[in-house]
């Protein structure tokens, strides 16, 4: 039976009312924002390189010589990728850490010794 825009849009509504709102983000830092930047270029790069991995046999089987060159050299620039990502988290992790050793050390000598 035919519905009016009336019951259609009464249903939409009951629908938007049961259905759970998106969480909201969380506020993260400049550093958070950076460090999840890197993590997600990391794992993609690895995931692009791995999926050379398989592109690369598909043209071998086919035996298309352009293509394994072609996919080896995208292979090769996701890896590289994937490297300069790892570096960068490294450093910016290690400063992190760093930092929080500071702020240790400062806790530390606050004048309560004993």
């Amino acid at each position: 039976m035919p519905q009016t825009a009336t019951q259609r849009n009464r249903k939409t509504e009951e629908r938007a009312q049961g259905t759970p709102r998106a969480a909201t983000q969380p506020d993260f830092s400049d550093t958070e924002d950076s460090v999840y930047g890197l993590v997600s270029v990391l794992y993609h790069a690895l995931q692009g390189a791995q999926a050379c991995d398989q592109y690369i046999n598909d043209a071998k089987r086919a035996g298309d010589e352009e293509l394994v060159s072609f996919f080896t050299e995208c292979r090769e620039a996701q890896n590289q990728r994937a490297s300069r990502a790892k570096q960068l988290l490294v450093d910016r992790t290690d400063e992190e850490d760093s930092d929080e050793d500071d702020e240790d050390s400062d806790d530390d000598s606050d004048g309560d010794e004993e």
